[in-house]
């Protein structure tokens, strides 16, 4: 039932103070009260009627806000209109007749009155009920300054935190509000992509750099933004984030020491630079519920550019790109707004039921579930500047088929494709806009029915508009040696060690930054066993396993060097494609296999001790001797002889192929030998040297 009228108003314009409002000429002041129909709440509206009332807030900034909840009217004969203004020549909400109620209307953000006209006409036969529609009035935003209260560690005289990687950071901030803070929410960015709740949090970072911080504050006002209205400036706390320097050239003369042997280390560091990685200017989700006049907003908070430096030329905006889904492309205002206000028109309400994405509906008004809000899939609306491209609506395309709910079913509606798109309002309105701080995307649904969501969006500038360098190198405060038994001299950087028995021996080289982060790099040798005789290795420079003759080390080890071989058979170092392995070309000029001529085939006369390879050498328990092709299938004698000239192997092989294995040498000893490969009748005869290991 509608309530007992308190007061009927006849003069054309008044203030209200929480009284009712009947439907009449003029216009109110109003934030309270009930709307009825001329009737009040006992009677019906008149035949014949015809009335326009403008209800207006109290305060500027505020939004008239009428929430129907009683509404009955002859259907068709008697009607009502609704605009968004001071007066008809409004934006129109709407017709509304019969018991199809309006819900709740607000005056618009792009309504700079916050007022609401409506207009009813009845018919001459027959009336009703009528309505009834609370009055209130949406509260504009409080002006919010957040702030850095304290922090642990404390900032340097900079006002930077210079931190160790890993090392807890201790950050307390707080808000001062024009109005109340109570209930506000407080979100820090840390500049990583991560965020923290609350006024108080501990945080750490993994990663060395240059991270800056900003708090995000808020209220608990969704009149104008869903999502609580932001504050407006950024704290840009900047954090330095030590990490291990570079220790190249920290090495060993020597990393294998025969048994009394010594080596000098030498140890070396530069500081590491930490690098401001500016974070891609991307938000986070933002659900868009179903609204009349409900604003949503997210926002980015950009820190990359000078403080000092504007937008000069819509150019240096490469793109702000929106992904999104949404049913009913009609309902929606949007806009970017820049970190001083200034706010550019991307889209304005219209395009009907085109759909951007591929939203999670029933159909082209989804009525049929307007309070799902299951996520459909979003597509990539970027809006450049000078483009050429049409406008949203522009690019509207028919005959386009989604599915119903989860399908497999499909309804058919218009669509726009994703791409690339020219905003209503030019980018100039932009000009003279601070590059950094909190760039805001809204979006006003202005119908009933249908929602959607923002997934994410970003602002690309050009690449070429100067970035802020944040870059800074800690200086290293002190390096040095831990001592230890083995160390025998101490020369700057510089250690001379002599470990006295076999095995590995490892050496820590310590560092100290300026920010008071420690860091360590080992060295570590090995000392061969007192019996270990010393094994020349061939330096391999072309990684094909083949050794050259004129570049040696001697080392006590079973295991060559890096980049050393146990052979000596590569005549060509420089190249992996020289080698005694390879095919060689006959008539070339190049001996690609390392048997003394251009092509494949010797004649026995040429065969020498470079021509038949012994691998591996030095060995274990085995080796085997590659035979030229000329010697292949004929008999070969292989003696073996120590130092002495005993021969400690000997035999005959027949019908020999490319390779002759010779195995069970186990049991010789670790020595030096000589190896005779023979062949009486054909005047063969080669000497070469093996070891044993």
């Amino acid at each position: 039932m509608k309530k007992i009228v308190l007061l009927i108003f006849s003069i054309i314009s008044c203030y209200g103070f929480g009284q009712d409002v009947l439907m009449q000429n003029g216009t109110v002041t109003a934030c309270s009260g009930i709307f009825y129909d001329s009737g009040g709440q006992f009677s019906n509206y008149s035949n014949d009627e015809s009335f326009v009332i403008t209800i207006c807030p109290e305060q500027p900034e505020q939004r008239t806000r009428l929430d129907f909840q009683e509404f009955s009217m002859e259907l068709n004969a008697d009607i009502m209109m609704i605009y968004d203004g001071d007066d008809t020549t409004g934006s129109f909400f709407g017709v509304f007749s019969g018991n199809s109620s309006p819900g709740m209307i607000v005056a618009t953000l792009d309504n700079p009155t916050g007022c609401l006209t409506v207009a009813f006409i009845s018919s001459d036969s027959g009336n009703t009920v009528g309505w009834a529609a609370a009055i209130s009035c949406t509260e504009p935003c409080q002006d919010i300054t957040a702030q850095l209260d304290a922090t642990f560690p404390i900032v340097n005289a900079e006002g930077i935190i210079e931190v160790c990687t890993g090392e807890n950071i201790n950050l307390s901030g707080s808000g001062i509000f024009e109005v109340d803070g109570t209930g506000a929410s407080y979100t820090w960015d840390l500049g990583d992509g991560n965020t923290a709740s609350g006024e108080m949090v501990n945080i750490s970072y993994d990663t060395p750099g240059v991270y800056l911080v900003n708090l995000d504050i808020r209220d608990t006002n969704t009149d104008n933004i869903i999502q609580g209205c932001p504050n407006t400036n950024s704290i840009n706390l900047v954090i330095r984030v030590s990490g291990k320097p570079d220790f190249t050239g920290t090495q060993a003369a020597d990393y294998i020491l025969c048994f009394g042997e010594t080596t000098t280390i030498e140890g070396v560091v530069n500081p590491l630079t930490l690098v401001y990685n500016c974070p891609p200017p991307e938000s986070e989700e933002t659900f868009l519920p179903d609204g009349n006049g409900s604003a949503y907003s997210t926002s980015i908070n950009v820190t990359c550019f000078d403080p000092a430096e504007t937008l000069t030329d819509v150019n240096q905006i490469a793109s702000i790109c929106l992904n999104m889904e949404h049913s009913y492309l009609g309902d929606l205002d949007i806009e970017i707004i820049s970190p001083n206000g200034q706010v550019v028109r991307l889209h304005n309400q219209g395009g009907g039921s085109a759909n951007l994405g591929i939203p999670w509906a029933t159909g082209p008004v989804d009525s049929g579930s307007p309070n799902n809000t299951t996520a459909g899939e979003g597509k990539a609306y970027c809006f450049v500047p000078n483009g050429g491209f049409p406008t949203l609506v522009g690019g509207v395309q028919t005959g386009g088929a989604f599915p119903v709910g989860d399908g497999p079913e499909t309804y058919i509606d218009n669509f726009v494709p994703e791409g690339n798109y020219s905003s209503v309002n030019p980018f100039d309105g932009l000009l003279g806009s601070p590059l950094n701080g909190n760039w805001t995307i809204r979006i006003v649904d202005n119908l009933g029915v249908d929602n959607g969501y923002l997934f994410s969006w970003e602002l690309n500038f050009d690449p070429s508009v100067p970035q802020e360098d944040f870059s800074f190198v800690p200086s290293i405060t002190s390096q040095s040696w831990d001592s230890a038994p083995s160390i025998t001299e101490i020369n700057g950087n510089t250690i001379t060690v002599a470990p006295g028995s076999a095995g590995e021996y490892c050496y820590i080289f310590r560092t100290v930054d300026v920010f008071g982060c420690e860091y360590t790099e080992e060295v570590c040798v090995n000392v061969a066993a007192a019996d270990a005789p010393p094994i020349t290795y061939y330096e391999d420079k072309d990684g094909d396993g083949y050794g050259d003759t004129n570049s040696t080390v001697v080392e006590c080890s079973d295991s060559p060097p890096v980049g050393f071989v146990v052979n000596n058979l590569d005549c060509n170092d420089t190249d992996n494609l020289i080698n005694p392995d390879a095919l060689d070309s006959e008539g070339n000029g190049i001996d690609e296999n390392c048997d003394g001529v251009d092509g494949n085939l010797l004649g026995v006369d040429d065969i020498s001790a470079i021509d038949i390879k012994v691998l591996p050498n030095p060995f274990y328990d085995s080796i085997v001797i590659n035979i030229p092709a000329i010697l292949i299938g004929s008999q070969l004698n292989v003696t073996i002889y120590d130092l002495n000239g005993r021969v400690v192997y000997e035999e005959t092989y027949s019908n020999i192929n490319s390779q002759l294995n010779i195995n069970m040498l186990d049991a010789l000893e670790k020595a030096p030998y000589f190896l005779r490969i023979s062949n009486a009748s054909e005047g063969l005869n080669v000497l070469k040297k093996l070891i044993k290991l």
